[in-house]
């Protein structure tokens, strides 16, 4: 893992193109670019993860489909649907929404204290909260570049520490269920190959980081079992570890 600029890269290289397709609708020469040389790209991802292959053989199938002057507005309508609705989304990719049934709960505060102990912060013009799945791929991408850029490997084993502590606690818990709803969506087509590929990344990432740092990833009943009958989170949305000075130190119910 340490000095290994080749997964590094491979790692980033996903990491950016999710972040692309999920963060909003993406744009029209993203989704062209893809067409080029996917059919070797599907060929090597099978041999990392039999659901990259899937993933990037849906994706192919559904580029193939759609004429290119209406692959931009095709993709756009998809996405809409499926997370923002003209009624009601029909995902929620939300990290309080999958471990509490609720918005702007104990999970939200969990990661907004997390990224305030490694500094980073969300930028002013994107809407979603920090637990949303967009953003939480958006902090492994930083946590990545953070280890391309460190100056030793002392500095380059804090931020694998740093990624390896995120995906535990948060990504890999309930990630892998979002991208099981997504890709059984009836309403998910193009975003129904993005699924798989987030499926066979996420257990990529789990299969790489098992032997790194001290315990094991919780499965989501168990961590929706650990926050049942909690209530509401009443308390600041902030570090869960930094008593509010303004509010009593025990979270109100």
């Amino acid at each position: 893992m340490i000095g290994d600029r080749e997964l590094l890269g491979f790692r980033q290289g996903y990491y950016d193109l999710l972040v692309s397709l999920l963060w909003k609708e993406p744009q029209g020469n993203l989704l062209e670019g893809l067409r080029q040389g996917i059919q070797d790209r599907t060929k090597g991802a099978q041999g990392i993860h039999p659901l990259l292959g899937e993933g990037w053989g849906e994706i192919k199938r559904f580029l193939d489909a759609v004429p290119l002057e209406r692959l931009a507005e095709t993709v756009a309508d998809e996405y809409t649907g499926l997370f923002i609705g003209p009624q009601a989304p029909e995902i929620h990719p939300y990290e309080s929404y999958y471990l509490t049934g609720r918005l702007l709960d104990r999970p939200l505060a969990s990661v907004r204290g997390f990224l305030q102990e490694i500094g980073i912060e969300k930028d002013g013009g994107y809407a979603e909260p920090e637990d949303c799945l967009a953003f939480e791929l958006e902090t492994m991408r930083r946590l990545i570049a953070r280890q391309r850029s460190a100056r030793d490997s002392e500095e380059e084993a804090r931020w694998v520490n740093a990624q390896a502590a995120f995906l535990r606690e948060h990504l890999l818990v309930w990630a892998p269920a979002v991208a099981g709803d997504l890709a059984d969506t009836k309403g998910a087509a193009f975003y129904q190959g993005v699924a798989k590929l987030l499926q066979g990344f996420l257990e990529f990432e789990r299969d790489l980081f098992k032997a790194w740092g001290p315990g094991e990833v919780k499965s989501l009943q168990e961590a929706r079992q650990a926050l049942a009958g909690m209530g509401d989170w009443k308390g600041p949305l902030f570090d869960l570890s930094q008593p509010n000075p303004n509010e009593d130190a025990t979270p109100r119910h």
